[in-house]
């Protein structure tokens, strides 16, 4: 009888980390069903990212050694520790055919079981500068599958570029007709999507409003979905929109974005790599407002590729900015018709570059 493949893909944190590693555990299911994957990680047991639901998983502890205070650095690496022995003690029973790490200090201790362990290992990194965790662990992993070619520079060992795992990809979904039906939108109106991603949405939100008031003022006839992050905001924002006249469909969540994304004519968000994987595909010319928190102010460097290597984009620093700035780029765009070349930049980009998928590498090295 043929052993059946088992396979640990190694995610938590935010969204950006789990969108993708889902999408892919998915893509592998769904080319070989009898494939036996378990996503292991800190976190997920409270992860609303994650769909518990749909995936067996293994709960470790871990920590970032990265702070300043000496106590801090001590609790991070006990628990990284605890979460490594018990990593081992797993792969240990039934070894892993394979392991699949998406970055962030949640996957760290199983990485490095899996390297005691002798278990083969795959990176995958969505950013144009790599995550930590990824870098220092890229010496021990058969392959570096990077969604961004300058992340190359960045990593050891081999790296080759792969497209970045999607739940939902442009051509699987609706028409524009379908998506802006969907919002109970006009057909013929500018359409924005305005959003946060999985962290940071409040500034977005302050931003907007703030040149939505301006563009409403300069007579600019246009239309928003807004995705607000949490029920309280989405009250308030709806009472915003009404006030000053604007037509808005104001949400908290959005299970189906590829109905935004397809409704959409710009939008103005964060810049995580699963923002940018998601804005590529379905080639909408965007603002970006980096979320400055970020560790190496890792979105930045995301949008600066975007806005200054492909130029599908706009990058604007959320330090100093206003409503006043947000419309004066916005009114850019509009009056410029700059739109249309950063469409075609973002297709140009999207087909020109020789990426494989990611799903069908993990299968060809199992």
């Amino acid at each position: 009888m043929e052993k059946r493949i088992h396979l640990m893909i190694a995610a938590g944190g935010s969204g950006g980390h789990l969108f993708p590693a889902q999408a892919l555990a998915l893509d592998l299911l769904q080319k070989n069903p009898e494939m036996q994957i378990a996503f292991v990680g800190a976190g997920l047991k409270t992860n609303h990212y994650f769909k518990k639901d749909l995936f067996p998983f293994l709960e470790i502890k871990s920590g970032t050694p990265f702070k300043k205070h000496p106590w801090h650095i001590f609790k991070a690496l006990f628990s990284i520790g605890q979460g490594a022995f018990r990593c081992l003690k797993v792969f240990s029973k039934r070894k892993p055919d394979l392991i699949i790490g998406f970055g962030s200090y949640h996957t760290f201790p199983a990485l490095f079981a899996a390297k005691l362990r002798k278990v083969p290992i795959i990176l995958f990194e969505s950013n144009v500068l790599p995550g930590k965790v990824n870098r220092f662990c890229s010496k021990w992993s058969a392959l570096s599958a990077i969604q961004f070619s300058h992340a190359a520079r960045y990593l050891k060992g081999s790296s080759t570029c792969v497209q970045m795992p999607l739940l939902k990809k442009k051509g699987e979904g609706p028409t524009k007709k379908e998506a802006r039906d969907y919002f109970g939108l006009d057909q013929e109106k500018f359409t924005f999507l305005v959003f946060g991603g999985s962290q940071g949405a409040q500034g977005i939100n302050r931003f907007f409003c703030g040149a939505a008031e301006h563009l409403v003022k300069k007579g600019i006839d246009f239309q928003v979905i807004h995705i607000v992050g949490e029920d309280k905001r989405a009250e308030k924002l709806r009472d915003f929109y009404e006030k000053v006249g604007a037509n808005a469909v104001v949400k908290a969540f959005e299970e189906k974005m590829e109905y935004g994304w397809v409704a959409a004519d710009v939008s103005v968000s964060r810049a995580g790599a699963a923002t940018l994987a998601e804005m590529i595909e379905f080639g909408v010319p965007s603002i970006l407002i980096p979320y400055p928190h970020g560790t190496e102010n890792h979105q930045m460097k995301n949008a600066l590729f975007v806005s200054e290597e492909i130029g599908g984009a706009v990058a604007l620093e959320e330090k100093g900015l206003r409503g006043s700035i947000l419309a004066a780029a916005i009114c850019d765009l509009l009056e410029n018709d700059k739109l249309k070349g950063m469409t075609q930049a973002l297709h140009t980009f999207k087909e020109g570059e020789s990426k494989q998928d990611l799903c069908s590498l993990v299968l060809g090295m199992l």
